[in-house]
């Protein structure tokens, strides 16, 4: 039974710039809210190879490292992920060795206050010697993140990683396989609304929305404006609790014309922050601006009244 996740962090959680790889707080943070088979919240830490203390190794050395270490990983964002670190946090230099040792993971395991064995552990890296020293070896279970040229990989993308951990953790607990469902599909643009297990054994049924492009004819503030569209439908998952094949939820035609329509009719009854309408109805929608500089219409309040 998987209780523990450990995470390598370089060429796995960041890149050589040290800025986390796409979806990758998405990831961290859907298995942050994973449960075990037995009904216990899932533990996660950091171990990385890192700078050795010189002989004679002192605590003062050892500290001196990891409070460098830990100004990396402040850098990255990654740091609340890995809370308190003291605990979470286990560099080579603590353990005095370096991985694919065991005496790195047993520190870990140590640090982290749990008795688990290591054969209940998850490790996460790119590095393919690492991974098949611990599938081998040490008994743990491994994925490996894809580098670039690698042919043998267990995924390419962190919003992939979620739905692996889940099935290895606990194939049978919905609520991490929803939990790793969410940030599958927002890598694809796509907002869970909500989900359930489908009549057809191994689907989801899904209910989300995504961000259409819409124009409303007559009104030049109402230009390529996004509108969140309802889309259904179901997913599969495979063996290995991949989420397979891509869902492939778009908005038809008739969901697009319904939406302008319906924009249409907010900014004629005066029910979009900035506009003026033909009645007393109060504003119920706000146009904002995102990150990437896309105009949303954002629902403010369910009544005009």
């Amino acid at each position: 039974m998987i209780r523990v996740v450990i995470f390598d962090l370089g060429g796995t959680l960041i890149d050589a710039n040290n800025h986390p790889f796409p979806h990758a707080v998405d990831a961290l943070t859907a298995i942050a809210g994973f449960m075990t088979a037995d009904g216990k919240p899932l533990r996660s830490c950091l171990v990385s190879d890192f700078t050795m203390a010189t002989v004679p190794v002192t605590v003062a050395k050892v500290t001196a490292i990891f409070n460098q270490y830990l100004d990396i990983l402040d850098g990255t964002g990654l740091r609340p992920f890995f809370e308190p670190v003291k605990k979470r946090v286990t560099l080579s230099t603590q353990a005095g060795s370096m991985k694919p040792d065991k005496k790195i993971f047993a520190k870990a395991i140590e640090r982290l206050g749990v008795a688990v064995a290591l054969k209940d552990c998850l490790f996460i890296t790119e590095n393919a010697e690492h991974v098949e020293r611990a599938r081998t070896q040490l008994h743990m279970q491994a994925l490996r993140f894809r580098v670039p040229g690698s042919a043998h990989f267990d995924f390419e993308d962190w919003s992939q990683a979620p739905a692996l951990v889940a099935h290895l953790v606990a194939p049978q607990h919905f609520e991490n396989a929803l939990a790793a469902l969410k940030p599958h599909l927002a890598s694809k643009g796509i907002e869970l609304l909500n989900a359930q297990p489908s009549k057809v054994p191994g689907k989801i049924q899904v209910s989300a929305q995504v961000w259409q492009n819409v124009s409303v004819p007559g009104f030049d503030d109402l230009q390529n404006l996004h509108v969140a569209v309802p889309v259904a439908g179901q997913i599969a998952r495979g063996q290995r609790g991949e989420f397979n094949p891509a869902p492939k939820m778009k908005p038809s035609p008739e969901d697009i014309a319904e939406a302008t329509s319906f924009v249409r009719s907010l900014a004629k009854h005066g029910q979009i922050e900035g506009r003026t309408g033909k009645t007393t109805l109060q504003p119920t929608h706000a146009i904002e601006t995102d990150e990437q500089g896309n105009k949303k219409l954002i629902r403010k309040r369910f009544t005009a009244f």
